[in-house]
Order: structure tokens, then sequence, then C-alpha cells
């Protein structure tokens, strides 16, 4: 629970405070995803390989594989309550967020703080 609920560092608004993302930094291993959002965090990271990373074989991509590309940094988004996973590649991060009911943090993770 490292990343448990710690603020993201505030980057330049355009202003429109009411919009912009609440995001908090949270630990994937403290995360459960539904089988829709598996099943979505798989396909993205199919096309991630495929796009990004022509010599692999993103036909072999297994569901593990698929969840480990995602989770250099995942994020709570406290406005819509999605989470937003993303993998760090080719210079740049990709996103890929779930919506709010598609996950939860773990149970019989004691008390959160």
């Amino acid at each position: 629970m490292s990343g448990m609920h710690q603020p993201v560092s505030p980057s330049p608004s355009n202003g429109n405070i009411v919009n912009d993302p609440v995001l908090h930094a949270i630990d994937f291993e403290d995360v459960a995803l539904s089988r829709e959002a598996a099943r979505l965090v798989f396909k993205g990271a199919r096309e991630v390989v495929r796009q990004f990373m022509p010599g692999a074989d993103f036909e072999g991509l297994t569901p593990s594989q698929a969840v480990a590309l995602f989770v250099d940094m995942v994020f709570w988004d406290e406005r819509s309550g999605a989470l937003i996973m993303c993998a760090d590649v080719a210079a740049r991060s990709l996103c890929l967020p779930i919506p709010k009911g598609h996950w939860k943090v773990r149970d019989g993770l004691g008390r959160l703080q």
C-alpha cells in the first residue's frame, strides 16, 4: 500500500479547475479488476504492443503480461472514480481508464491510511 492515496504533484492548469482531474497514486497490488476491466486491459495492451513494439508477438501476449504492461503508474481519479493505468512506452505514457464500478481496492488490506 505504499502509494495508496498519495496526491499526484500538481501540473500546470488550464484554469478550468472544475474539470481538471484530481489524481491519487495508488499501488496496483492494492487493486482488483472486474473481468470486463481485465479484458479492456488485455485489448489495450495488445494494441500498444502491436503499434509500439513491432518485433514483439502481440498475438501471443498473455493476460498477465498485458496487466504488467499497465502498472508503471496507476492512479485513482477522485472526481470520476475511475482507475487510470499507464504504460511507459516509446518515451511517452499511454494511459487506459478503467471506469468506476470495474475496479476496487482489494479486500483484506487492513486499515487504510
